[in-house]
């Protein structure tokens, strides 16, 4: 921008506009609060002349929105994984109680995958008991 032409023009500030110019322009990086605003124009018009309006959104929204993104998946997962040694040291505490063949966990398993599956994962322990009664 800085090596072509420019054009002076006359420009019309509202007082809280101009100090908000003034407190703002060197966050920017910028030199000049022409320069500030110059950057400003450009970024509108973009967003205005866009077909597709999320390329104008503001880069540090973008940025929040994937740490979020990214701090609940590992969030999430650490969880789970704690969830699953959980379930593990139960598995192995009945395991080591019971005294049962591979065909028939395998087949409560196959069966317990379609109740979980037909009660779209909404399996408590009350849930577990009546079925045990049928």
């Amino acid at each position: 921008m800085d090596d072509l032409k420019k054009k002076k023009v006359s420009l019309y500030l509202t007082d809280e506009t101009y100090d908000e110019v003034k407190a703002s322009y060197r966050k920017d990086h910028c030199s000049s609060y022409n320069e500030f605003l110059e950057r400003a124009i450009m970024y509108y018009l973009g967003y205005v002349n866009s077909e597709n309006m999320t390329d104008y959104l503001s880069p540090t929204i973008m940025s929040s929105v994937k740490a979020a993104s990214d701090e609940n998946t590992k969030r999430i997962t650490r969880i789970l994984f704690k969830l699953a040694v959980e379930i593990a040291v139960m598995n192995n505490l009945y395991a080591a109680s019971l005294d049962i063949n591979e065909e028939k966990i395998n087949a409560l398993r196959h069966e317990c995958e379609n109740e979980v599956r037909k009660l779209n994962g909404d399996f408590n322990m009350n849930t577990a008991i009546q079925w045990q009664k049928r």
